[in-house]
């Protein structure tokens, strides 16, 4: 019996048999699959999401090793999406995995995302990430941000419409994408927790917590609120007002 098999889930009163049918029903898109999507995307699955897509043009590389629980030194060189594609459907083969090895550009992303139910953010780009958020606020997708610094990691699920989105948040961030980001091993698998968490919420109709800061060397954790910015240029509800009568 397959919900047998996530008993101990089911268990859990604010998820229950409800929320567990409602998961198998669901579509993920991981966009990113080095420690922090890698992370995700394994839990996502042993948690018996219906289907999860992974996007990534990039090869494991032995730099990878230290911040993931899916990769080994025999991966390397190889492609990351479909190595993740190969191993997690051995963990689940209830779920619908697929990867992808591709790169993600202004041209393909429509087509690659446009069926998902949530898109997960494992890169590590932050023009990419502004690319995922104006997309996803077009086609009205939730998606749910998560970003490791050092010792510090942050989530925010985005819902369309309803939340802030990424660029109300993040205006004039510097980006990093010629530096190597330092990262304590332990961290991109406690924000990639995090981050699933945010996910399921929204996939079983929960109301996510908001912009949440976990600074995993001092135990220190965070969640603030942030509103939206009506004059957001990707999901703004006045700056047309403010474009016309201006």
């Amino acid at each position: 019996m397959r919900q047998d098999r996530y008993r101990r889930q089911i268990l859990v009163k604010e998820f229950g048999k409800k929320g567990q049918k409602l998961l198998e029903t669901k579509h993920a898109i991981v966009i990113g699959s080095g420690g922090l999507g890698s992370n995700s995307a394994n839990l996502l699955v042993r948690m018996g999401i219906g289907r999860i897509d992974f996007i990534d043009y990039d090869t494991v590389d032995k730099t990878n090793l230290h911040r993931t629980s899916v990769f080994s030194e025999q991966d390397i060189g190889k492609s990351k999406a479909l190595i993740l594609q190969k191993k997690l459907q051995l963990v689940n083969k209830n779920v619908q995995v697929r990867g992808i090895n591709k790169k993600i550009t202004l041209k393909n992303i429509e087509p690659l995302i446009q069926h998902a139910d949530v898109i997960i953010d494992g890169t590590d780009s932050i023009p990419l990430r502004f690319l995922i958020n104006e997309v996803a606020i077009h086609h009205n997708i939730p998606w749910v941000y998560a970003g490791v610094y050092e010792t510090v990691g942050m989530v925010m699920a985005i819902l369309p419409k309803k939340t802030p989105c990424f660029q109300c948040v993040i205006q004039d961030f510097l980006d990093l994408r010629n530096q190597e980001t330092p990262v304590l091993g332990s961290l991109p698998a406690i924000v990639a927790a995090i981050q699933c968490n945010e996910a399921i919420k929204i996939l079983i109709g929960r109301i996510p917590s908001g912009f949440i800061i976990y600074d995993v060397w001092n135990q220190c954790f965070d969640i603030m609120e942030i509103k939206r910015n009506p004059l957001c240029p990707t999901c703004g509800y006045k700056k047309k007002i403010h474009e016309k009568n201006g």
